[in-house]
């Protein structure tokens, strides 16, 4: 049975989770070993073999790219997934946005080589002296960008080139991957992404000629469903790309893991795991996925009651409030019903540092509920990094009631003129708005665009709403729902 100083020192650990999770996927930002969970589901995202991999932000583009970048981290995932071949292979990146250095090439490189008015050719040629780069810095070259730009122009040159490092990476009898991340970076205007965009997805389809360098690109969705793409072979590529998801297992399998490798929690968590019949565990466990409170549903929702109680409420109705186990998941979803760990560990970690719990508990139910206002915020506020427009688009709703009438909402936007202030400050700062067109420049290019990144949906009742992730940051209402955030 657990102490009350068992309880404590879990509680203590769940608050010291670092908050901010987030990875480059090159520089000292870049995962470390011990950092690494590896979901069953997401073995397809680092296979040599899909050059597409696609994921919302937070869901661990960065850092599976940063994974696959160094040897010791390669070493550990290729533990978590053994038959990928990840043990053969040489990675060197292609692309990856605002950090350079001596690993990468960043977005000013780019914007040095491929001019304001680039045509495609020139957009394809950069793509195409990215991959030069890389293989010549994978072989122990010291490659500059433009001297490979150049190289790339000329097609038999090009073709010469990645043609003996194909040659060379077989006779090693190896592979080499180049890795693509943060090309949400690549422009701040939608023509120049879009022919950048193309020309990276057609030099992605000309790769498949090769059998020993490949590609792996991390995007988010929207850069590949813009319907503007004109691609012949995009609906291929768009089949063939995996999505970085993950589940309510594998997210409570993350706590779980991070509280069993956290100096605070191991011992407690190693009873509470005793308790439910479950050994201690170490770390190749975790990676090999051989530790029930990874993958076990059961054991997991045990757990949970343990921590903090079976349901959202006390008293013999307090299940109709909902299992403490489920609820995080429940109101942790975007409209695309994706949870991601920054979320769900920010829900975890506010409720660890919330009020003072009983004896028996580490968390409690108003602790859960505070935690999703925590990760409310936090996640609006990292959107906002992604998106600088989403916070002036969701200001003027403020108070509104939720689900509402199509009409009242763009109502409200326009007598704040939301899509001119837009517009404008996008202009100003310099950052990508959110409008595809100028015939989107309205109400309801506006709502389009917060539904392609999972900010608003639609019922079947045609009426528009807001999953809790982001209403209660945003301070709109809704009957029976956790209160939004106060000023």
């Amino acid at each position: 049975m657990l102490s009350q100083s068992h309880f404590t020192s879990l509680r203590n650990a769940i608050a010291g989770i670092p908050g901010d999770v987030s990875n480059d996927a090159v520089g000292d930002h870049a995962p470390k070993q011990e950092d690494i969970f590896a979901p069953e589901t997401h073995a397809s995202a680092l296979d040599p073999s899909i050059p597409v991999v696609l994921g919302s932000r937070g869901a661990g583009k960065s850092f599976w790219s940063g994974v696959l970048g160094r040897t010791e981290t390669r070493r550990a995932a290729a533990i978590a997934y053994p038959r990928l071949g990840l043990g053969k292979l040489s990675v060197a990146f292609g692309f990856t946005g605002a950090v350079g250095g001596p690993d990468g090439i960043s977005i000013e490189q780019l914007n040095d080589v491929v001019p304001a008015n680039a045509t495609s050719a020139q957009a394809k040629t950069f793509w195409w002296a990215t991959i030069l780069t890389a293989a010549g810095r994978a072989s122990g070259e010291r490659p500059r960008l433009r001297d490979m730009v150049a190289a790339a122009a000329v097609l038999e040159t090009r073709e010469s080139m990645i043609d003996g490092y194909e040659q060379k990476f077989k006779s090693a009898g190896g592979t080499l991957l180049v890795v693509y991340d943060a090309l949400d970076a690549i422009s701040t205007e939608w023509p120049r992404r879009r022919l950048l965009t193309e020309a990276l997805f057609e030099t992605v389809w000309a790769m498949r000629a090769y059998s020993f360098v490949k590609l792996k690109v991390f995007l988010r969705p929207d850069q590949i469903d813009d319907d503007a793409l004109k691609f012949v072979e995009i609906p291929k590529l768009r089949t063939g790309a995996v999505r970085l998801q993950w589940t309510g297992t594998d997210l409570y399998g993350l706590l779980f893991s991070r509280l069993a490798q956290s100096t605070v929690g191991r011992s407690a968590l190693n009873r509470l795991a005793l308790d439910l019949g479950v050994r201690s565990v170490d770390a190749h466990k975790i990676l090999e996925r051989k530790w029930p409170l990874v993958w076990d549903v059961d054991k997991q929702a045990a757990a949970m009651a343990i921590l903090a109680g079976p349901f959202m409420a006390p008293g013999p109705n307090g299940f109709k409030k909902g299992k403490t186990y489920d609820w995080p998941i429940k109101h942790l979803s975007d409209a695309h019903q994706e949870v991601t760990p920054r979320s769900f560990l920010g829900l975890m970690i506010g409720a660890a540092k919330y009020g003072s719990p009983p004896a028996d508990r580490s968390i409690t139910p108003d602790g859960i509920r505070h935690g999703l206002r925590t990760a409310s915020k936090t996640r609006v506020d990292q959107l906002h990094l992604e998106f600088p427009w989403i916070k002036g688009v969701l200001a003027p709703l403020s108070g509104l009631l939720l689900p509402q009438e199509e009409r009242q909402v763009y109502r409200v936007w326009n007598r704040a003129g939301t899509v001119t202030s837009v517009i404008k400050d996008a202009q100003k700062l310099g950052y990508l708005p959110p409008f595809e067109s100028r015939d989107k420049q309205n109400e309801q290019g506006l709502y389009e665009a917060m539904n392609r990144i999972g900010v608003m949906s639609r019922r079947l009742d045609n009426r528009l709403d807001m999953p809790d992730l982001f209403r209660v940051a945003a301070r709109l209402l809704k009957k029976g729902a956790t209160a939004p955030l106060t000023l």
